[in-house]
């Protein structure tokens, strides 16, 4: 008999849990609803935005249910949303703002909602269309005016590139010679423009640029490398941007001196997640023999990664993808002429004898450009069908499916960036925030 009234008891107080839970997801509707229909009025008296006055018979909502349930409640939210309902409460404001919840809601963002890819163009801009953007599970469909675009920073040249994206954070330089970088949240509506690194770009100058995420002091970081045009190895001129510092630090921590060449050629941006970004370089000024060049974001230091042996044989016979699957190094790598593809993992990072083939498939009878790997463990290749088009294609390796995106012609991918409705955004340290320029749209 206790046991059955402890059991009416506990399903009792989780009806009523509920219960409180969906009149309290109604009550943000409701505020959420009456702030946009006051924006959408900017003649009329501005609504403040703020819970429903309680009184004895109706206490505040909030009051009675336990914090983890109201964050249950409010990670289901977009960042926009979010970011209106810090202005409710005092209450709901520091619950909004905790670094637990931004990362609960970042973590529910990548595994839970719709996966967005947006495929960039080289050489874009933001006065004119600068992607496309299409979802996982129906790629042939394109998604449009679902971002809203920053107005284009000013500039002689109004062409951008992105340089890498992390935790719904895009990384971008905009113009083609005396260009800025920025890092832009899409969801807040936010822009960081960053201060002039140090060594300016000159003509005899070639820059590789990398951005990344540092779990042991929860910044972002971008790093740039320097090396003269035409010389025979990478010149030893690092610059690393913290944006919690708002400022950028020449390190003087050499890379590899057998390393002569890195590449930007990496389509798909996921790098960078787990405290470290990477290169495919090269040991040769052929550009043949390949390896891993690895930056150390916590500890500002190199390494170099070999490749797998099966693949520095075939150097020559096919193109190479590096990227992240599963939270470890992989390396996709598909042979010309062959349609077939093989996948390696490293299981422990930085260990040569630890790379393992996972997958391999060879379905495709047609020439595979490998791209890289989505967050959600897919692979994004294109397949050279005929002279006047390419197809774009998504595929699930679990399920050993194929998905081909809308044709898109042969226009030039640049990058390919999966978006990530987010609330992360770093505000640099108040003595260099001067440097800076942060900027809502």
């Amino acid at each position: 008999m206790l046991l059955i009234g402890f059991l009416f008891k506990l399903f009792s107080s989780e009806t009523h849990l509920i219960h409180l839970e969906v009149e309290m997801w109604n009550q943000i509707k409701f505020l959420l609803k009456r702030k946009n229909k006051d924006r959408r009025r900017p003649s009329q008296a501005k609504v403040t935005l703020t819970l429903e006055t309680a009184s004895p018979q109706h206490p505040d909502i909030t009051e009675k249910l336990p914090s983890d349930v109201l964050s249950n409640i409010f990670i289901r939210l977009l960042a926009k949303e979010i970011a209106q309902l810090r202005c409710v409460c005092k209450s709901w404001n520091a619950l909004l703002s905790e670094s637990s919840f931004i990362k609960s809601h970042l973590h529910h963002s990548i595994h839970h909602k719709d996966e967005i890819l947006l495929f960039f163009r080289h050489a874009f801009s933001f006065d004119r269309r600068p992607f496309t953007a299409h979802t996982s599970h129906s790629p042939d469909l394109e998604l449009t005016n679902f971002i809203k675009l920053p107005t284009s920073p000013q500039s002689k040249d109004t062409r951008g590139d992105i340089i890498g994206s992390v935790n719904g954070l895009i990384c971008f330089k905009y113009g083609s010679y005396d260009y800025a970088i920025h890092i832009w949240n899409p969801s807040l509506s936010m822009v960081l423009t960053l201060p002039p690194y140090s060594l300016p770009k000159d003509e005899w100058m070639v820059n590789h640029f990398r951005f990344g995420y540092d779990p042991k002091t929860d910044d972002y970081k971008v790093v740039k490398l320097t090396k003269l045009s035409g010389a025979i190895s990478m010149l030893s001129q690092v610059e690393v941007y913290s944006m919690r510092k708002g400022l950028w630090q020449l390190i003087t921590q050499r890379f590899p001196s057998n390393i002569k060449w890195v590449s930007d050629e990496e389509v798909v941006c996921v790098d960078g997640h787990e405290g470290h970004v990477h290169w495919l370089g090269y040991t040769d000024m052929e550009q043949k023999l390949q390896t891993i060049l690895a930056f150390d974001l916590g500890a500002e230091t190199f390494r170099e990664i070999p490749l797998p042996d099966s693949i520095l044989h075939l150097h020559e016979e096919c193109l190479n993808a590096m990227g992240v699957l599963g939270g470890k190094l992989c390396v996709m790598s598909c042979i010309f002429e062959a349609g077939k593809c093989e996948v390696w993992e490293m299981e422990e990072y930085g260990v040569t004898e630890s790379w393992v083939k996972h997958h391999g498939f060879s379905q495709f009878s047609a020439d595979i450009v490998p791209y890289g790997f989505t967050l959600r463990g897919e692979f994004l290749f294109q397949v050279d069908e005929d002279a006047n088009d390419d197809c774009l294609v998504l595929y699930d390796p679990i399920a050993a499916m194929a998905k081909n995106f809308k044709k898109m012609g042969r226009i030039t991918i640049s990058k390919v960036v999966e978006y990530v409705d987010s609330l992360v955004w770093v505000v640099p340290e108040e003595r260099d925030i001067s440097s800076c320029s942060i900027s809502k749209f």
